[in-house]
C-alpha cells in the first residue's frame, strides 16, 4: 500500500502502524523516513498520531474471510448468556474496523482532518451485519462515500505497472465533502475491453448478475458489459497483464512435487482440480488433418 501510495507524486509516508514486529521491520526499511507505530490500533491513543491528507486503512481480513475453510457468520450476535461470542479473530477485526472512524474523529477535533482516504478489504466484509452503521459513522463526519468492487487485475493506475494477479477486493472510498467535488469514478473503474459485437475497444460497464447487489466476485457476482446500446450488453473481458509479468524466469526453481517437505492432501487436491481444468488434453489441427 505504501509503495503505491508514494508512487504518485507528492505523496510521501507519514505513519505505517501494524501489531507484528516482521511488518514493522520491513516496513522501516523500505521507507526509512516514515514514522511506525506497532501495537494494538484499537488500545492505541489514536489522537498522538500524526495528522495527513489521505489515509489508507487494510484492517486484518483473516477473521473476515473464509479462505481458511471456516464458514464466517456475521449475524449471529451473543446472546443475554454470551452462549454466541465471536472468536477473538473476529472480535479484533470488528475493532480494527471501528478505528477507521475513530482515527478520522481524533483528526478533525484536532483540527487537521483527514480530507480522503480508502478503507480495503475481502469482499466478505460487505455481509457485516454493523456494515451500515460503520459507513454511516464515517459519513456523519463529514465525508462521501463510495463502494467499489474490484479485482486487482482491472485496476488501472496511472503511474505504476498493472497488477499480474486475479484478486477481488471490496474497497470503500471517501471524501470529505469540503473538497467540493467528487472524483471522477468513470476514468478509474471502466476498465478497457474488446467487444467482439461492435468490433472495438470500449470502456467497460460493471453489471451485476443479481439485481440490487453492489458487491461480490468477478465472473460470479458480475461481469463487465458493452455500453453501446446496439450491442445489447455484450458481455466483455477487460484487458489484464499475466502472471508472467511478475516471474523472473532466470531464478532457478524446483517441481513442487520435488520439496523436501510433502504437500497436504488438500493442496495436492486442488493441484489436481486445475490440472483437470487447464491442462487436460486438447486435438488441435496439424498438417490438414
Amino acid at each position: 500500500s505504501s509503495q503505491g501510495a508514494t508512487a504518485v507524486p507528492g505523496v510521501t509516508a507519514r505513519l505505517a502502524a501494524n501489531h507484528w514486529s516482521r511488518a514493522i521491520e520491513s516496513h522501516a526499511r523500505n521507507f526509512p523516513g516514515t514514522e511506525h507505530f506497532q501495537g494494538d490500533l484499537h488500545a492505541a491513543d489514536l489522537e498522538g498520531f500524526p495528522s495527513g491528507d489521505i489515509f489508507w486503512a487494510s484492517p486484518e481480513c483473516p477473521a473476515w474471510s473464509g479462505a481458511r475453510g471456516k464458514r464466517r457468520d456475521y449475524d449471529r450476535q451473543p446472546d443475554l448468556f454470551g452462549d454466541v461470542l465471536p472468536d477473538e479473530a473476529a472480535d479484533r477485526s470488528r475493532a480494527l474496523m471501528w478505528d477507521v472512524p475513530r482515527y478520522l474523529e481524533a483528526m478533525k477535533d484536532r483540527g487537521e482532518p483527514v480530507l480522503a482516504g480508502v478503507v480495503e478489504n475481502v469482499t466478505d466484509v460487505r455481509a457485516w451485519n454493523m456494515w451500515r452503521e460503520w459507513v454511516g459513522a464515517i459519513e456523519r463526519l463529514g465525508y462521501r462515500t463510495r463502494l467499489i468492487a474490484l479485482n486487482s487485475m482491472h485496476a488501472r493506475p496511472a503511474v505504476t505497472p498493472w497488477a499480474p494477479q486475479s484478486r477481488d477486493r471490496l474497497y470503500l472510498a471517501y471524501w470529505s465533502v469540503t473538497l467540493g467535488r467528487d472524483p471522477d469514478w468513470d476514468r478509474w473503474l471502466r476498465p478497457q475491453a474488446w467487444c467482439p459485437s461492435c468490433s472495438q475497444q470500449v470502456a467497460a460497464v460493471q453489471w451485476w448478475k443479481r439485481p440490487g447487489n453492489d458487491m461480490g466476485k468477478y465472473r460470479q457476482q458480475y461481469v463487465y458489459r458493452c455500453p453501446h446500446a446496439g450491442c445489447r450488453g455484450q458481455v466483455v473481458e477487460p484487458e489484464a497483464a499475466p502472471a508472467a509479468a511478475a516471474i523472473d524466469w532466470a531464478l532457478p526453481g524446483a517441481r513442487i512435487g520435488d520439496r523436501a517437505t510433502p504437500l497436504s492432501p488438500k493442496t495436492v487436491a486442488r493441484i489436481e482440480a486445475g490440472l483437470r481444468r487447464y491442462a487436460r488434453p486438447m486435438t488441435v489441427p496439424a498438417g490438414g488433418t
